[in-house]
């Protein structure tokens, strides 16, 4: 499974439909399997909380640096300075 290209998914449809971010918000498992399926817990906790990281306090917009950041940390990377 390509984590990155789950997560970007996800984001991609939450910034288009306010009632799955609402089900993302109140049930971001259920929400995240709804999208991509059935996938393994380890997986599904690091989708989850990169799509948390992304959506932030400050709701869906500026996703773009927060995407990378997001993903930097969860992939391993390091954040650009």
């Amino acid at each position: 499974m390509d984590i990155k290209a789950e997560i970007e998914k996800i984001i991609a449809q939450i910034t288009k439909d306010g009632d799955l971010k609402d089900k993302f918000m109140k049930d971001p498992a259920g929400a995240v399997k709804g999208i991509v399926g059935e996938v393994d817990k380890d997986s599904l906790e690091k989708i989850i909380d990169a799509v948390k990281a992304a959506i932030g306090k400050e709701g869906v917009s500026g996703l773009g640096d927060k995407i990378k950041d997001a993903l930097g940390g969860l992939l391993g990377g390091k954040k650009d300075e």
